[in-house]
């Protein structure tokens, strides 16, 4: 019996040891992070500090990044709203704060159209800012001039500009850096790059599903992939599709080195979307995949409800911690940018009341 019980003992802890050596049930197999979930960390906004336009301007593609001087910068598109056209004049510019989430104030005008006989010749649009190897790879799109808006539109490359420092000057490419080829075509658009763990880099980017006609109308849109082993390219597109069953925009993409995979951001018509791949090429669902729908909430417990989807979503994260969900919304009025800030660690759960009823 003695035998029989010490037998029975060691099974035991040698059964528990092993249980407690496996991941908890939808963690993350790498760091045993649990499976990220950006909607849960999402807390009410501040319009007095974390709404920001240019007065007299739409503003659109906000982004952040942290300067060496440990100011926030906060790179995006305008337009004039009386006469502006994001297709044909819209500009980057660089706004700093001294937190994350705001306010930010316009430091300075980055990027323009360089007009006849260049590439971007009429607009300076989509502004993805990225840091490599000590230069700041300042992705945009552009467009050239024809004879309807679907010309127009159907021009749009993407391009980039180059800068030993975050605050400019920028040189832009002498040309394209992508070219549209199946399976992304008539348009190389919503750019943005991340570098991957084997040093090249990797670049998501919106084109259409079909070929088309200036003079046909748009049809579903994709999100295609494209690699570089240079960060100022050219970017070669690959086979495979990271989104291709919905019509999605404006992704975000990053390399996640807790949970060792690829995330991206998007939005559909109702809703912000995540998706995730462990290479890079083979995207699925992620098993939070909803971020949130076309409201915001505000600090006074008011629900900020938009007039059109929630677009440019982009995640700000500082030493691998999500701090702030950037997004361009439009309720009533003109295109403007909010910086929702994220709870962090040991921040006290913020219990929302109910969202608007649906009209």
């Amino acid at each position: 019996m003695i035998c029989k019980t010490s037998f029975s003992v060691r099974w035991l802890a040698l059964l528990c040891a092993g249980l407690a050596a496996l991941p908890a049930a939808g963690a993350a197999k790498a760091g045993m992070l649990p499976p990220l979930d950006l909607g849960s960390l999402m807390q009410p906004y501040d319009p007095a500090i974390s709404a920001f336009a240019d007065e007299g301007y739409s503003c659109w593609d906000p982004q952040i990044t942290k300067g060496a001087d440990g100011k926030y910068y906060l790179s995006y598109s305008r337009w004039l709203q009386k006469g502006g056209d994001w297709l044909v004049n819209s500009e980057i510019c660089l706004a700093v704060a001294d937190r994350p989430d705001g306010p930010y104030h316009h430091l300075k005008v980055l990027l323009r159209g360089r007009g006849p006989g260049h590439w971007d010749e009429l607009t300076a649009h989509n502004a993805k800012l990225h840091e490599f190897g000590g230069k700041y790879y300042l992705y945009y799109i552009s467009s050239r001039p024809g004879p309807t808006r679907g010309d127009l539109r159907d021009s749009q490359r993407t391009g980039v500009a180059v800068s030993d420092t975050l605050t400019g000057p920028y040189v832009p490419s002498d040309r394209p850096i992508v070219e549209p080829a199946p399976p992304v075509n008539n348009v190389t658009v919503n750019p943005t790059v991340e570098q991957m763990p084997d040093g090249r880099y990797l670049m998501m980017l919106k084109g259409d599903l079909k070929p088309k006609a200036p003079t046909q109308p748009m049809g579903q849109r994709v999100e295609g992939l494209a690699i570089a082993t240079n960060p100022a390219g050219p970017f070669q597109l690959r086979p495979e599709l990271a989104i291709k069953d919905i019509d999605t925009e404006d992704a975000d993409l990053w390399w996640d080195g807790g949970r060792q995979e690829y995330f991206a951001l998007f939005h559909a018509a109702n809703y912000v979307g995540l998706i995730e791949s462990a290479d890079g090429l083979d995207w699925r669902r992620a098993e939070h995949y909803k971020v949130c729908g076309n409201q915001l909430l505000r600090t006074d417990g008011s629900w900020l409800k938009t007039s059109a989807p929630l677009q440019r979503p982009a995640l700000y994260r500082e030493n691998g911690v999500p701090r702030v969900l950037c997004l361009a919304v439009m309720p009533p009025g003109h295109w403007h940018i909010v910086l929702v800030p994220l709870k962090q660690p040991g921040d006290v759960d913020h219990v929302a009341p109910p969202p608007p009823a649906k009209s």
